[in-house]
């Protein structure tokens, strides 16, 4: 299943973006709300289209909320154990590769 990223209205401007991967759910960050950021991320986006910037249609909140989230996402590779960014995949095959 592919991993995904969505956010919910938690507290009166107040945004918080949680990652599913599988059946696991994960806490990211909370932020400002801004509208055009609930209206992309409020269903659920997937993980590639979470980051790509190209997708933001020159919305600045959209774009600040995609540079962010990256490291959060690494944040929770490191606490958990998982693999999530294809980045981080890549990088622990050749490490596989070369021990």
């Amino acid at each position: 299943m592919k991993t995904f990223i969505y956010c919910v209205p938690t507290q009166k401007g107040i945004h918080s973006f949680y990652l599913v991967n599988g059946n696991q759910k994960f806490y990211l960050f909370s932020q400002k709300y801004r509208k055009g950021v609930q209206s992309y991320y409020s269903k659920g986006v997937f993980l590639d289209k979470a980051i790509d910037f190209s997708k933001a249609r020159s919305d600045s909140a959209v774009e600040r909320t995609m540079s962010k989230i990256p490291g959060y996402v690494r944040y929770i590779e490191n606490a958990y154990g998982i693999e999530i960014l294809e980045q981080t995949k890549r990088r622990n095959r050749e490490r596989k590769r070369a021990a």
